[in-house]
């Protein structure tokens, strides 16, 4: 994790010089009530970290899928559940396939509800008004936030662009109360951080999005 969070500390500090520095990552995928949308959250990361898992020698690893994988999720009876995580393989000199590795996590054939995850999920369903080449900082029209609490959806929240600012707002205010909060920024300012504290809180209010919009 810390690996991650002073290479994303590297291409925010960037980002103040040129936007071009910086990369947009690709979104999983969620299935909600019956139509495929972007995911601006990762719920399969906790999972993953806990297990100490590594992406097998074969992914194709980019500057756009720094994790790797696609996971794709559907809502389902009020549960989160994971469909298929995969991954990009070469094929030939120059071509990718992708190719499932949901049974080598998940070897058992039962449906997968995401027990371990708790958090939020940011669903932009509305048309992109802003774009912002890193992470999952682009903009949106209009946004779907589901609160989940260890696998289970309690709460379904419509919202538009401007509610989402304001939403994000008063939970990031929340948050920076938090005992978490401030270990994070402790940890950040040990990886040799030089941004400014707001540039430091512009870069957690998006990579802790998932954790604050669920308080």
């Amino acid at each position: 994790m810390r690996r991650i969070l002073r290479a994303l500390l590297l291409v925010a500090g960037l980002a103040t010089c040129t936007i071009a520095a910086a990369t947009a990552q690709a979104p999983d995928k969620i299935v909600l009530n019956g139509k495929e949308y972007s995911l601006n959250t990762n719920p399969l990361s906790p999972y993953l970290q806990e297990m100490k898992w590594k992406a097998p020698e074969e992914a194709v690893i980019s500057s756009a899928n720094w994790r790797a994988y696609i996971a794709t999720w559907e809502i389902t009876d009020n549960k989160l559940i994971l469909k298929d995580v995969t991954i990009r393989v070469q094929s030939g000199e120059r071509d990718t396939v992708k190719k499932s590795i949901l049974r080598e996590i998940f070897p058992s054939d039962e449906t997968v509800v995401a027990t371990w995850f708790s958090g939020a999920l940011i669903i932009p369903d509305g048309e992109r008004t802003q774009y912002v080449h890193m992470g999952y900082g682009s903009m949106y029209s209009h946004y779907q936030i589901a609160r989940v609490s260890k696998g289970n959806v309690t709460e379904l929240v419509s919202l538009n662009g401007e509610e989402f600012s304001d939403y994000k707002d008063k939970k990031f205010l929340i948050f920076k109360g938090t005992d978490e909060y401030k270990k994070a920024r402790v940890e950040l300012l040990k990886d040799g951080s030089d941004m400014t504290p707001a540039q430091l809180d512009d870069f957690m209010k998006s990579f802790y999005a998932e954790e604050y919009l669920a308080l």
